[in-house]
């Protein structure tokens, strides 16, 4: 049985030994922590399809990329990277994300999913944005090879 908690933060880092991307989910809680590890492929192409919601449901067209080297001085403090490694739960690999548009909220309930754990929130357009944002500003782009235009 799938264990279900609601998604309060988020917070992508890149883990440099997994050459993956980490989205912490709740990282300050401890009891409803997740930590989804995401692979190079999935997040490429969760973020062409994000855009693509947001777009339709939104109207907002397009993520602000921030370089690799400007992500990283803004991103955490040390502090916050320490808290991050020793509060770390087993890693879960994200299998799953779901993007539901509520037409009479004009929210989106995001449902990310892996074989034990299910994460949910209900966003607005603006936090969505924001949501996808951070975790495009997490990934290295040089070190994958990629534009940080893509």
């Amino acid at each position: 049985m799938k264990r279900e908690i609601a998604a309060k933060t988020f917070t992508p880092i890149y883990d440099e030994l997994e050459d993956r991307l980490r989205l912490v989910i709740n990282y300050q809680d401890i009891q409803n922590r997740v930590d989804f590890m995401i692979t190079r492929s999935f997040i490429i192409n969760l973020i062409s399809t994000a855009q693509e919601f947001i777009e339709k449901h939104y109207g907002v067209s397009d993520f602000k990329t921030v370089p690799e080297q400007e992500s990283k001085d803004k991103g955490t403090s040390k502090t916050d990277n320490v808290n991050l490694e020793l509060l770390r739960t087993s890693e879960e690999l994200l299998l799953e994300v779901n993007l539901s548009f509520d037409i009479n909220s004009k929210h989106t309930i995001l449902t990310l999913s892996s074989k034990n754990m299910t994460a949910k929130a209900d966003l607005d357009g603006f936090m969505l944005t924001q949501i996808f944002q951070v975790m495009k500003s997490a990934i290295p782009y040089i070190r994958w090879g990629i534009s940080y235009n893509f």
